[in-house]
């Protein structure tokens, strides 16, 4: 039982003594006095006694102290020495020495521990009476010479055990207490224990090292580094990523990074790294970025042109976080009930497509987050010519246009239309001028060629065309063109010298045109009268 009270009292000497706690509490035994002015006072001047520890629990005497007291005479009391602070590595063993003199047989001897953080007072860890020894923890050993030289080991020393080791000693005979207090700093290599937030609905067991955030919110990422001394922490893009950070840096020179209204475009691989100096210890953690957000949709193909009887499938592929996504079909403003879904795409197909195919469709994607869509146009008509003609004509006057066709459906009839004008012709657009006409007649078998001749240019002049064809299902895409007519008729090389005469040329629409029939009726006129 007096062991038992001393040390209690030690403990509350400590802890009012190092202002850890507000109101002290001395306990003797189990009963518990908690302190008042007097009380304290009477802490102070150490003459606290125990009135009877034959009783449970025991009573406190009052501060009165008999002065022919023969224990309380001047050079009586024990003392301590050896306080310091200590700095070792994790793994080594550490030892304090706390020299004692004076102390007698009866008086108490302990060592606490008051770690740097969590605890407001100290462990006990060791106590000693005259030859009653009590050990709180195996992971330390005591050792004492004669009640003169008390020495503590720590063998292995963890980062856990950074903190205030003192070596108490409580007089017998004035209740009066000793001190002196050992520091140790541990140090240790810098380690990343991760990267908050860790939990749940930005974390998901199956993928640790994944942190998940919703489109257009605040992120933020702090970088759990710990090692002593402290270690320069620092955030960056991944090693092979050539994007910066979203402010445009390349290192954040801080533990936490900020991620502003974040995107699609975040997503990706980011890097803490720690360092406590050069050469001394680094440690790197690499988390993946995911940006949850409203699905987005591509249509594999947008415009499908198809002839009567073909089969058709149109492709809408997914991207969705979270998932599931479900995706509907539309023809024009009518759901239909067919159509296929998997997780990254949804397909409709139409087996053999009629007339009343031909339309637009939607496939309309919703997660949880929103709905996007795409859209589809199944059409009938003709596919865009295009014109292989020179940009320059050799003539003044005429100039023969090129092109070749080949399309999806060498069953359907169809003509050609050309517009064509004097490039910033003051009168109306090109819809306005009068267009040829050219049937044609299918080649299934290869690319189909086309030529036709346009007369009454001005010379030396720019011209626009516009080319299409039609169909029943109506026009087709239109193919532009210019070209510009001869300032000078070309003369003929010597290769031309024998070759017979051009016959005359033929409009679009198969007939001869004036212009022709003119320079016929010149020719003969000019014969007569040569005659």
């Amino acid at each position: 039982m007096i062991l038992q009270a001393g040390l209690m009292l030690i403990l509350a000497y400590l802890a009012h003594a190092q202002g850890d706690i507000s109101d002290l509490v001395i306990v003797v035994g189990t009963t518990a006095i908690t302190a008042d002015a007097h009380t304290n006072d009477c802490v102070n001047k150490g003459v606290i006694t125990v009135d009877d520890t034959s009783i449970f629990g025991g009573w406190l005497k009052n501060c009165s102290k008999d002065s022919s007291d023969p224990t309380q005479a001047p050079g009586a009391l024990p003392s301590t020495s050896g306080g310091k602070t200590v700095t070792s590595n994790e793994g080594e063993s550490v030892e304090f020495v706390c020299t004692v003199t004076g102390m007698k047989i009866n008086d108490t001897f302990a060592w606490t521990f008051t770690p740097k953080v969590g605890v407001a007072r100290g462990l006990p860890l060791f106590q000693k009476q005259g030859e009653n020894a009590q050990q709180t923890s195996p992971w330390y050993t005591f050792v004492d010479n004669n009640r003169t030289v008390w020495r503590m080991t720590i063998n292995k020393v963890q980062r856990r055990d950074t903190g205030v080791y003192s070596c108490v000693v409580l007089s017998s005979r004035s209740q009066e207490i000793q001190s002196e207090n050992f520091t140790l700093v541990v140090r240790y290599p810098v380690q990343i224990n991760g990267v908050s937030p860790r939990d749940p609905p930005y974390v998901r067991p199956e993928e640790p090292n994944v942190i998940y955030f919703n489109e257009t919110e605040n992120a933020t990422l702090l970088c759990l580094s710990v090692g002593n001394p402290i270690p320069d922490t620092f955030w960056r893009r991944a090693e092979g990523s050539r994007r910066r950070l979203q402010s445009g840096e390349i290192f954040s020179m801080s533990k936490t990074l900020n991620i502003y209204n974040i995107s699609v475009d975040d997503e990706g691989i980011y890097t803490c790294e720690a360092r406590q100096g050069e050469g001394i210890s680094r440690d790197v953690y690499n988390v993946t970025v995911r940006v949850q957000h409203a699905p987005i949709v591509d249509e594999k193909q947008d415009l499908v042109r198809k002839r009567k009887g073909s089969s058709v499938e149109l492709v809408c592929i997914i991207d969705s976080d979270p998932l599931p996504a479900t995706a509907l079909w539309y023809k024009g403003d009518n759901l239909l009930t067919v159509g296929t879904s998997t997780q990254h795409r949804s397909r409709l197909v139409i087996t053999k497509l009629s007339h009343k195919d031909y339309h637009n469709y939607t496939c309309v994607v919703t997660n949880i987050l929103g709905t996007s869509s795409c859209q589809f146009v199944i059409t009938g008509r003709p596919v865009k010519p295009t014109i292989i003609s020179s940009h320059l004509s050799p003539k003044m006057h005429v100039n023969t246009l090129e092109w070749t066709y080949e399309d999806y459906d060498t069953e359907t009839e169809k003509t050609f239309r050309i517009y064509y004008q004097q490039k910033n012709h003051k009168k109306g657009g090109l819809k306005g001028m009068p267009f040829y006409e050219v049937g044609l007649k299918f080649n299934p078998q290869k690319p189909m060629h086309y030529n036709t001749t346009i007369h009454d240019l001005r010379a030396n002049s720019t011209y626009s065309v516009v080319l299409f064809a039609v169909n029943a299902y109506g026009q087709g895409d239109e193919e532009e063109f210019e070209f510009r007519t001869a300032a000078v008729e070309r003369k003929k090389g010597r290769d031309q010298k024998n070759q017979p005469t051009a016959a005359p040329q033929v409009g679009g629409n198969g007939h001869m045109t004036s212009s022709t029939m003119a320079a016929i009726l010149m020719s003969i006129c000019s014969a007569l009268l040569l005659l």
